[in-house]
């Protein structure tokens, strides 16, 4: 049977971003399929790049920790000095009992509910609070008056890998509009609040830019707020994805910022510090997932290869909702690379006809075929830049399929297990069956 291919040379064949060919039959072997590693020293080395990225007056790395909260991850990044940007009162409870101390953590959510007993003991605990609303803050006002407080700005514009991911602009609920400035003095003024931090979360995956006239935008407003002693520019910076993807230098906007901060020195007296709060740029290309080929099926003539595996949906979301390109690896059953087969789609293992990871960069309803090595049933695929809203970020339990294990590659080359699979009857703990629905269980 022959199969529908393109004939043009289309993108790169992809490699493997830290994993060998042996390694990956290794981890298929000791910990199963499918399973997400992450590479400790990618991990290092992101944080020791943006440490020493050029700053006027110092910086502040917090990781984003809806990208991978696990706790081994919270406690690499701890160690290393890194402080965290929590989006939910759960993650700052998740980052807390892995050892954070609640200081270090700035929480930037859409849900703040200050009724309940965990949001305000954290916040007495030293949990900074980052109001994205002027009914948050408000509340905030209500809650903990003569405070310091943060305060999330939407500049107006925004900027994305794609439209979804662009956190910015009229299109965007995310943070207080900039023309409501006036607004957040007056609720500051009311509950005697000291606006000490100035953020702004632009998109994932946003343009240099469009990041500099947004950065620029709090320094304006900044001027009013005489007690501001840092601006948080938020996450989203770009990073080499794809073989044919081009390489991202973030010194050069650092230093850009590093000049408008020492002309706001100069006139105003006021030397401010710069927040960053990276997750994807920080552990996504230190992640991969590593799933068996389970099948190979072609639809006719002039149809398509699907290349099928043991994980999709229920690990890797990005593909089918954001139309985001992941690179495919294809890791024979021995532990080698293959020769180059022919075009292929890959598909997940979900009952659901979105669970492809070859999708159209951009366009979630379009397939978009890959050079691929020739794989068969029993072969693997690896998926990569995957250690970044992917375990975090999926239809978790679809289908009834238990969570992935997460596995840690230490710097000296042996993996270590950080989250074991989940097992059915942790999927089924808090399922109650009402008495008169009971029976013997089969």
């Amino acid at each position: 049977m022959s199969v529908q291919t393109d004939s043009s040379p289309g993108p790169a064949l992809e490699q493997l971003k830290f994993l060998s060919p042996a390694e990956v039959r290794h981890v298929a072997e000791t910990f199963g399929t499918p399973v997400f590693v992450y590479d400790e020293q990618r991990i290092r080395d992101g944080v020791a790049l943006l440490k020493d990225l050029p700053s006027a007056y110092g910086h502040t790395i917090r990781y984003s920790l809806k990208a991978s909260p696990s706790a081994a991850v919270i406690r690499l990044f701890d160690s290393l000095g890194v402080h965290f940007d929590a989006s939910s009162v759960w993650e700052v409870i998740r980052a807390v009992r892995a050892g954070v101390a609640p200081e270090k953590i700035l929480m930037t959510a859409q849900e703040a509910d200050f009724g309940s007993a965990e949001l305000p003991d954290l916040i007495r605990r030293g949990l900074q609070f980052d109001a994205g609303s002027l009914q948050q803050l408000t509340e905030y006002g209500e809650a903990f008056p003569g405070t310091e407080v943060s305060v999330r700005i939407n500049p107006g514009f925004g900027s994305g890998l794609v439209r979804r991911l662009t956190s910015g602009g009229p299109d965007s609920s995310f943070g207080i509009w900039h023309e409501q400035v006036p607004e957040v003095k007056a609720i500051a003024e009311r509950y005697d609040l000291t606006v000490t931090r100035l953020h702004v979360h632009i998109g994932s995956g946003h343009h240099a830019d469009v990041l500099l006239p947004a950065a620029r935008r709090l320094l304006e407003i900044a001027k009013d707020f005489g007690d501001v002693r840092a601006v948080d520019l938020g996450g989203g910076y770009r990073i080499t994805v794809m073989a044919d993807d081009p390489e991202y230098d973030h010194s050069e906007w650092a230093e850009e910022l590093a000049s408008d901060l020492r002309l706001f020195a100069e006139q105003t007296g006021r030397e401010l510090h710069m927040e960053m709060e990276p997750g994807t740029f920080l552990v996504a290309n230190a992640g991969s997932i590593v799933a068996k080929v389970i099948d190979v099926v072609t639809t006719g003539d002039e149809g398509r290869r699907f290349v099928k595996i043991n994980a999709g949906l229920t690990e890797i979301l990005r593909p089918s909702y954001y139309g985001s390109p992941h690179p495919v690896v294809a890791v024979t059953r021995e532990g080698e690379l293959p020769p180059e087969g022919p075009r292929s789609d890959v598909a997940g293992h979900c009952c659901i006809a979105g669970d492809v990871l070859t999708t159209r960069p951009g366009s979630v309803e379009e397939l978009s075929p890959v050079r691929l090595g020739a794989v068969e049933p029993g072969d693997y695929l690896v998926v990569e830049r995957s250690g970044g809203y992917c375990a975090s970020m999926s239809m978790k339990n679809f289908n009834s399929y238990p969570e992935a294990p997460e596995v840690l590659r230490r710097p000296d080359g042996s993996f270590t297990l950080i989250r074991a699979r989940q097992t059915i009857d942790q999927l089924t703990a808090n399922e109650i069956i009402p008495d008169d629905l009971k029976t013997e269980a089969v």
